[in-house]
């Protein structure tokens, strides 16, 4: 398997929607759920706010998942399934996979999905299969960038 030198870029791309593009896959999610955190009395915050949140949440769950054990970062909440990314890290690389699961978006905050994060019995990758690898820190750099780029918008 060769590792891919485009890595990964979030942006907002309508007032409805956001774009996720990992290597060659390109997904969108929609903003409405970025802004509504279910834990918290005063949960609305704006969509580039939330977007920003799950950006920073992914670069916690990425820099702390152990080598070798899959993990799962969410980035499509829906009324009944989420879209989400699995993950699979070693010493050097990330290896990602696009899917989704029965869990519902309402359900849980998109700042902290650390429920499901190691536990998603459900994942189901989508169709074709197209697994792709990346340089970790290059793949962190492109959240990053991502992230640096919405603060920039606001």
């Amino acid at each position: 398997m060769s590792v891919s030198t485009s890595t990964i870029r979030l942006s907002i791309s309508s007032e409805e929607q956001f774009q996720v593009q990992v290597g060659t896959e390109v997904r969108a999610g929609e903003l409405y759920y970025l802004g509504i955190d279910p834990k918290q009395d005063d949960h609305d915050c704006t969509a580039q706010e939330g977007l920003q949140a799950l950006i920073d949440a992914w670069i916690e769950a990425i820099e702390s998942a152990p080598e070798r054990k899959i993990f799962y970062l969410p980035f499509d909440f829906s009324d009944e399934y989420t879209r989400w990314l699995g993950c699979e890290k070693t010493a050097t690389t990330i290896t990602v996979v696009c899917g989704s699961a029965e869990v519902e978006g309402w359900a849980f905050s998109p700042r902290d999905f650390s429920a499901h994060v190691f536990a998603l019995a459900d994942f189901q990758a989508d169709e074709p299969v197209n697994p792709q690898t990346f340089y970790t820190p290059r793949f962190l750099a492109g959240l990053r960038s991502s992230r640096a780029a919405l603060s920039a918008d606001s």
